[in-house]
């Protein structure tokens, strides 16, 4: 089915074109890879097929059809397709909000003393598989209008508040929990992009010993810490998946020697970069016996 005057609804300023549009479907073959660094908040369903997941501190998670995943926005993805996989993509633009009655900073409230920390997938229940469905036929046909689409995340949001426990709701929102929501979807929307906590204050527009108190209270650690964090985290992805050396890592990450990014290593895994690359290549090696 087709959209009615189809030009006037191309031809419209509010009409997405290009690229990084709020809904993406995506489908791979088995043995292909999946290699993605996300600019928006981005939830993810699988609708078919078989995957193994690294993001941040976790390599190889099993995913399945029929599940939902949750990613930050400035995150890296990766993914090595077991079978051919069937992805529907929605992305979030601004800050995050379930419900009138229920945003995240109560949702934290409740919860976040009790954040976990896995990986936290929802399994897609009818009522959402249904949506789903219908909002990719009406892109299909054409309706790609920017108000459409953010009209249809705030219903996905109710679903999520209407069918899903708030326990769930906590866990799979776990990464972006805090106490001020629209700050830490700005820091995590602009760590990639800066190479000082100078340069991350500046973007807040808080002043910078606002900055670091705001900061703590949101995040429970310093901004240079946190920042530290993240490297490693991305570090850790090259490790396990990259083909780079370790002098190349060691200049991808601004590192001024294989020395002293030896030593980072050390410090925030516990082993050097060879241990962790020979853990990997081991179990690869296994596991093709």
């Amino acid at each position: 089915m087709k959209i009615l005057y189809p030009q006037e609804h191309f031809s419209c300023y509010n009409y997405e074109k290009g690229q990084n549009a709020r809904l993406e479907i995506l489908k791979r073959e088995a043995g292909s890879k999946i290699v993605r660094d996300l600019i928006d908040t981005e939830i993810v369903f699988v609708i078919d097929g078989h995957f193994t997941l690294s993001h941040a501190k976790f390599i190889d998670l099993d995913v399945t059809k029929g599940k939902i995943l949750f990613f930050p926005p400035g995150s890296h993805v990766e993914a090595k397709v077991l079978e051919d996989t069937h992805i529907i993509i929605c992305r979030v633009r601004g800050v995050l909000q379930l419900c009138e009655c229920l945003n995240l900073e109560q949702l934290y409230r409740e919860y976040g003393t009790k954040k976990g920390h896995d990986f936290h997938m929802l399994d897609i229940k009818e009522r959402v598989y249904s949506y789903i469905e219908h909002f990719v036929d009406c892109v299909d046909d054409g309706l790609k209008c920017s108000y459409y689409f953010a009209t249809k995340m705030k219903e996905l949001f109710f679903l999520l508040r209407a069918y899903y426990t708030k326990e769930e709701l906590a866990a799979f929102f776990a990464p972006i929990l805090g106490k001020d929501s629209q700050f830490m979807n700005l820091m995590y929307q602009n760590y990639r992009n800066v190479k000082s906590v100078q340069e991350l204050a500046s973007l807040s527009m808080y002043s910078p010993s606002g900055f670091k108190k705001q900061f703590s209270k949101v995040f429970g650690t310093s901004a240079s810490e946190w920042l530290s964090d993240q490297k490693a985290a991305l570090i850790f992805q090259d490790l396990n998946n990259s083909p780079l050396s370790f002098k190349e890592l060691a200049d991808k990450y601004g590192f001024s020697s294989v020395s002293s990014f030896n030593n980072f290593c050390l410090a925030k895994f516990g082993k050097p970069p060879g241990k962790i690359r020979q853990k990997t290549t081991n179990e690869e090696e296994k596991d093709k016996k």
